[in-house]
């Protein structure tokens, strides 16, 4: 290649700073600049002669391009006196051809990093050390089998890592999480989400909620797993569908839909159920199922909860894996319990009687688990036997420790007396709608007029002992219209700060509210809420809950409760619950705590209970059934042996549930001892291996600003001066990030930056992907090695040639290239894989690989002279070429000793869990066919796979010696 810098008009130039831009054409020079035209982008660039950042394209024998959808093979070139090269080629038939080098393809590029070497497209040796040392971290990142596990913005809660980590690792799971309100169910899901993604076993994922709980997923799935879902509602799919798209679910991978669009429009179904899915999230399932008994019309409910399961009947069928997060069984009842497993397996779970009779046996069971040692080998034998305990997992606040206590505090309050902050109020004026239908608050002031519960309320949040009183205050209502009322009333009339939560408000309003309650300074100490606040917003750092009247479902009860009372919570909840002495609302008191204990304690039981004494409840309540006003005076229960025999069916109910079924699900929901080993291994994972020096590495190297802040945090803000035009994942306006799980936590607003973070995986492939790197040149300088000794001084070290016998020593990095979809799980058995060798000429003139490394070295290197090193290319190109061959070959063989060890433990692996799997299907049904299929069809697949590995030289770097 010459090595001269005339440019004449028609010869073809490759940028140096800017190879995007494809191949160049000269078009115009003078004196002092040159012209070039880069057609692939309809752009055009002059520079100066003297110091243009542009290498000439000349291709070599052997080399192939394709023109005209001709693909010629370049045999011999000449170059004419005017200075331009003509190629002469040869097509597949063996017809030759002329070749102008002006009719090169203008999107032509030097992507191999030999031809980007000889071409004179080379850069600094740090950018090749990049690229290898982030090959390196990726495997290693890959090896650990932690990614989906240890990203998330989330607390390392045992249960929920057992859980996702049992659950994520399956072919298709269908499973049922239905642990007790405010144990992470949804953390949970995204955990197996996001491992799934991560191993590439699900790509397209449908999430299912109710219509309230849209927001909080959409901005939980971004804030913690960093995943971005496409909300589909019908205004979305309509818009789309006016667009042109036949059908809306198949524009996005991951969305979000709520069940109403399914519900209200068959035709939604359909088109869901057509796009095909991997996995499929249903929030609140038992909604479906539930529905018909919270509502006094339940022959028209009845009817939408029939189309809302014949709906999941649908989706499910449609998909290959189902979550669905649920109610425990217990507040189920067996009947909705075993619909909702119809739905994770319809082809196991097909006879009700059958089911309960299965059930009854397992009661047998636990008495033998009961007295058996942990560690005893039967116990997971029998533990296999349990029907369901593979596709359901529910745990409980009993079974897991570092829990708050709910501490009650009742408010008994006199029927329009003056009352004190010692002395509660509260009345039923205002408590019947908990029972009945909307009240009327077209009049806020005449509807407080009589309530002792808003005098007390007022007193409580303004009198002598509020000063005194940590934590902030949620109270809970049954209509968005009381809610609203009330909170007006605390605003205007009382002088409180405070901050309403209701179904009609817009997500930026809800949002809003919610930003004002949760802050420190001049924010609202009370948040009112109607039941919405109940079914999707958290309030854990809240310490007072207001129960301003009781709903009649005890699951709504506990959803309230919950809404405190869950994981982050760090002090007790004080539950006030403000009540007339003689209302219905006393009465609901009484059966909640006297007959079911659910203030103090999550009551399992509660909601069978309340099916069993359901007309006699309503008759207690009120002769004249919800909603009546009949004996609400009258402070003595009418049958006053009714809350007795509750009490005691609620204790027999309990020991049932202790004695049965129970146990075996805590002892298959969780293992304290996997947990515990696999919380250590996060640990040791983030304490060692932070990806914060190689990402600070790699914006040094792209020249992206940022800025160390006091507590280890960062700021990256985008420049001018960029190598690129964006980063990957960074915002015009740039962000705060950490790499701390304890300070994302803390910080919610900054980007807490894990291996999964979209920036961090972005950066990994900028690296391996781009040209930078993939053709480096360096000077060994002996002496140029300097530092310090303890008085300061300049220490000067030499070091030695490591290459006595040649005067070129190239550095060879592959990466073993496996062609295999996503789903077979490659990166499980072969991690990113690299092989590095350094090549060179011993004393006897022969092709050698050194042994040791050269990172010892890399101080002494510097990068050359352009001119000087394409003339010493140009030199020895015959001994570049004899030793990047001989690392080919070396590269084959070594890929394929790693393609043969890979492929016998991936065959072992997988034949011990097909074993096993085979063995748990004898005593347990509810091991699919499919699970199995998949894994014998994965392991033939990935034999096939690995025995076509194959070695890609991903970058070059010749180290030149000045001696």
């Amino acid at each position: 290649m010459s090595q001269q810098r005339e440019f004449v008009p028609g010869q073809r130039w490759l940028s140096d700073s800017e190879p995007d831009l494809g191949l160049g054409l000269v078009t115009d020079v003078d004196f002092r600049t040159v012209s070039i035209d880069f057609k692939a982008v309809e752009e055009t660039r002059r520079y100066a002669r003297q110091q243009a950042p542009l290498t000439r394209l000349v291709l070599k024998p052997g080399d192939t391009v394709t023109v005209a959808d001709l693909t010629l093979e370049i045999l011999d070139l000449m170059q004419t006196p005017s200075g331009l090269i003509i190629y002469e080629t040869q097509d597949e038939q063996g017809k030759r051809h002329p070749l102008p080098e002006s009719l090169l393809p203008d999107t032509l590029s030097m992507n191999r990093p030999l031809d980007r070497l000889l071409s004179g497209q080379f850069e600094p040796c740090q950018w090749f050390y990049l690229k290898q040392q982030t090959l390196q971290l990726m495997g290693d990142a890959e090896r650990s089998g932690l990614m989906g596990l240890c990203s998330a913005r989330a607390e390392l809660i045992p249960h929920q890592l057992y859980i996702a980590n049992e659950v994520a690792g399956r072919y298709a799971p269908r499973v049922m999480l239905a642990d007790e309100v405010g144990l992470g169910k949804t953390i949970e899901a995204g955990l197996i989400l996001q491992q799934q993604l991560v191993s590439g076993l699900s790509t397209r994922i449908l999430i299912v909620v109710p219509e309230p709980l849209l927001h909080q997923w959409l901005v939980e799935m971004l804030r913690r797993f960093n995943l971005s879902f496409t909300l589909l509602d019908q205004q979305r799919c309509e818009a789309l569908q006016e667009s042109g798209e036949d059908n809306p679910f198949t524009t996005a991978q991951l969305v979000l839909s709520p069940l109403s669009l399914f519900t209200r429009k068959p035709e939604w179904t359909q088109a869901a159920q057509s796009a095909g899915w991997d996995l499929c999230i249903v929030d609140e399932a038992h909604h479906v199922t539930l529905g018909e008994l919270t509502t006094p019309d339940s022959r028209k409910l009845g009817e939408e909860i029939t189309s809302a399961y014949q709906t999941l009947e649908t989706l499910a069928g449609a998909t290959k894996g189902l979550l669905l997060l649920t109610a425990t069984p217990e507040q189920l009842g067996q009947e909705n319990h075993f619909a909702l497993l119809r739905l994770l397996d319809p082809a196991r779970f097909t006879d009700f009687a059958a089911f309960v009779a299965e059930q009854a046996n397992y009661q047998q069971i636990a008495a033998r688990i009961k007295t058996m040692d942990n560690d005893d080998p039967q116990m997971r034998e029998l533990l296999d036997q349990h029907g369901t305990g593979r596709i359901l997992f529910r745990n409980t606040r009993r079974q897991l420790t570092g829990f708050p206590q709910r501490v009650l505090q009742p408010w008994p309050l006199a029927p329009g007396s003056e009352v004190t902050s010692s002395d509660p109020i509260s009345p039923e004026p205002l408590g019947s709608e908990a029972l009945g239908s909307e009240p009327d608050t077209s009049d806020p002031s005449d509807l407080f007029s009589d309530d002792p519960r808003v005098r007390w309320l007022a007193d409580w949040l303004t009198g002598p002992g509020s000063k005194q009183r940590e934590g902030k205050t949620l109270l809970i209502c049954a209509h968005d219209a009381l809610a609203i009322a009330l909170e007006k009333h605390l605003r205007l009339k009382v002088g409180v700060r405070s901050s309403v939560f209701h179904r009609h408000m817009s997500l930026l309003e809800r949002d809003r509210a919610a930003a004002y309650f949760a802050g420190e300074e001049n924010a609202a100490s009370i948040l009112v809420c109607s039941e919405i606040g109940s079914e999707g917003r958290n309030f854990q750092f809240c310490r007072h809950l207001i129960l301003f009247d009781l709903p009649i479902n005890p699951d709504l009860l506990e959803q309230r409760i919950g809404r405190l009372d869950r994981i982050g919570q760090r002090h007790d909840v004080q539950i006030h619950v403000p009540y007339v002495i003689g209302s219905r609302q006393q009465r609901l008191f009484q059966w909640y705590h006297h007959g079911l204990n659910a203030f103090e304690h999550v009551a399992p039981g509660a909601f069978r209970l309340w099916q069993e004494f359901k007309s006699e409840l309503d008759d207690w309540l009120g002769s004249e059934g919800l909603g009546s006003e009949a004996n609400a005076s009258d402070p003595n229960p009418s049958d006053p042996d009714f809350i007795t025999r509750v009490k005691a069916r609620n204790a027999a109910l309990q020991l049932e549930l202790e004695q049965g079924r129970d146990q075996l699900l805590e002892r298959n929901s969780f293992n304290a001892q996997e947990a515990d080993q696999l919380l250590k291994r996060i640990a040791a994972f983030e304490q060692h291996f932070t990806p914060e020096q190689w990402l600070l590495n790699v914006l040094d190297s792209y020249s992206v600003f940022y800025d160390r802040n006091s507590d280890g945090s960062i700021s990256i803000v985008p420049g001018q001066d960029m190598l690129l035009p964006s980063f990957p994942g960074l915002p015009d306006e740039g962000f705060e990030a950490c790499f701390k799980r304890e300070q994302a936590l803390r910080r919610e607003d900054r980007a807490y930056l894990t291996w999964q973070h979209p920036t961090v995986t972005g950066a990994m492939d900028l690296v391996l992907n781009s040209h930078q790197g993939k053709a480096s040149m360096s000077v060994f300088y002996p002496e140029l090695a300097v530092s310090r000794s303890k008085s300061g001084a300049s220490i000067s070290t030499e070091a030695e040639w490591p290459a006595p016998g040649c005067a070129m020593i190239v550095e060879c990095q592959y990466r073993m290239k496996v062609s295999a979809p996503a789903h077979l799980q490659l990166a499980k058995h072969l991690p990113a894989t690299g092989f590095t060798f350094n090549m060179t000429l011993d004393h006897n003139n022969n092709v050698t690989a050194l042994e040791h490394s050269l990172e010892n070295q890399r101080q002494h290197l510097r990068f050359p002279d352009k001119a000087m090193a394409l003339e010493a290319l140009q030199t020895h190109q015959k001994l570049l070429l004899k030793l990047t061959n001989s690392a080919d070959k070396m590269a084959v063989a070594a890929c394929k000793q790693v393609a043969d060890q890979v492929g016998k433990a991936m065959l072992t692996t997988q034949t011990l869990e097909i074993k096993r799997l085979l063995a748990l299907k004898q005593r347990n049904p509810n091991i699919r066919q499919e699970e199995l299929d998949y894994l014998k069809e994965q392991t033939l697949d990935l034999h096939q796979c690995l025995a076509q590995a194959t070695p890609e030289l991903m970058a070059i770097h010749v180290i030149l010696s000045v001696q």
